[in-house]
């Protein structure tokens, strides 16, 4: 009897970059950009989306790219990082710089002289903290930049770039955005002597503000990249490459039912898959709407309760009612006067409740005044958790 292969699809956990999908002209425009610093014109951007969009996936596929073109990408997260400043970011990047040093010595793609030299950094800061990655006490520069020109110095005979990828950066935005404004100072700073440094912030970012409230600078140095959920066609080539390494089939109405019922939303779908697919018995090699059925029972109070339970049961009570009252409306979706008249309160009350709701990625603002839940499966999930 023929086992069923382990399941390919793993929800939570970034894509391999071998199997990343989609996102085809946003990954040109990585690859413009690194081209463009590599020549000494710096260019840096951010990927912003809510949560299970794929940003992780996506730096981790740029992160692959940089390392076929011969830069030196240096991923990490800002996660669980609670106060935050100046000094605390320069010693983090600093930091993970001799991280992959290391890295690459052990690998023996990187000579450990380079090593030893990049211990020898010392940054001194406005507060006269000195940041180091080296027990010696040579070498202090007066701030990051200078540092990193440093270690620049010791790396371009080696490498084309340097390029930071830093996940779960939201913390960056907070104190209206000063460490961003940091970063790209020292950008700025770099790019007078053309030292090719690319900086890649991601998360739940509020960068894309309009212009003239004060993010436009912003912008113009992190140009963003919105990721959205996945179209059919991306959707379909996801599914087939997965299911292909498993030799499993899977048939086009199948498939389009898969993409209607999870809008292409890479977390959702993932999950749908795994669920489905764990519904597979010994001998089967075809994945079937019987299947899906199954995975049907469980997939939004089980599967999808952890996920969900973050734009929901940990909102505040006016924020609960306001999401209940946009899930029992006509396609999840409801204006701003019809909820004022629901809720028996001002829309100058209401508003911040949404505006919040709308950077935690639970709602989405589909015209002027009306918004709608994220995702048709949330509002399922909010009117069953509302009942009980």
């Amino acid at each position: 009897m023929a086992m069923v292969p382990p399941n390919p699809f793993n929800p939570g956990s970034p894509v391999d970059p071998h199997d990343f999908t989609g996102r085809i002209q946003y990954l040109e425009d990585f690859k413009q950009k690194l081209r463009q610093t590599m020549s000494g014109s710096l260019a840096s951007m951010s990927i912003v989306g809510g949560y299970g969009i794929g940003k992780t996936s996506f730096l981790h596929k740029c992160k692959a790219i940089t390392e076929d073109m011969n830069a030196l990408p240096i991923y990490f997260s800002l996660n669980e990082i609670g106060e935050f400043s100046r000094e605390m970011l320069a010693k983090i990047l600093i930091e993970r710089v001799q991280e992959k040093i290391k890295e690459e010595v052990i690998l023996q793609r990187i000579s450990s002289s380079v090593l030893g030299a990049l211990k020898r950094i010392r940054v001194k800061t406005e507060s006269g903290i000195e940041l180091s990655i080296g027990d010696l006490k040579e070498n202090i520069f007066p701030n990051l930049q200078s540092a990193l020109t440093a270690a620049w110095k010791d790396l371009q005979k080696i490498k084309t770039a340097i390029v930071f990828l830093i996940d779960e950066a939201r913390i960056l935005e907070r104190n209206r955005a000063e460490l961003i404004l940091y970063l790209r100072a020292v950008l700025e700073q770099l790019q007078i002597n053309r030292i090719p440094v690319m900086i890649i912030p991601a998360g739940k970012l509020t960068i894309t503000g309009p212009s003239g409230t004060g993010f436009s600078p912003l912008v113009r140095t992190f140009p963003p990249v919105i990721l959205e959920n996945f179209s059919y066609p991306e959707s379909k080539m996801f599914i087939e490459r997965k299911l292909g390494k498993a030799s499993i089939a899977i048939t086009e109405p199948v498939l389009k039912k898969v993409h209607e019922v999870t809008e292409g939303h890479p977390f959702v779908l993932t999950a749908y898959l795994a669920t489905a697919y764990s519904k597979l018995k010994d001998n089967e090699s075809e994945l079937k709407t019987e299947h899906f059925a199954a995975a049907d029972i469980e997939f939004v109070p089980r599967v999808l309760a952890p996920f969900f339970s973050r734009f929901y049961d940990q909102a505040g009570k006016g924020s609960r009612n306001i999401l209940s009252e946009i899930a029992q409306s006509k396609n999840t979706e409801i204006h701003l006067s019809e909820l004022s008249t629901k809720l028996n309160r001002s829309s100058n009350e209401i508003s911040p409740h949404l505006g919040k709701l709308v950077q935690e990625g639970a709602i989405i603002r589909t015209d002027r005044g009306k918004y709608k839940v994220f995702h048709h499966l949330l509002g399922e999930y909010i009117r069953k958790t509302s009942k009980t």
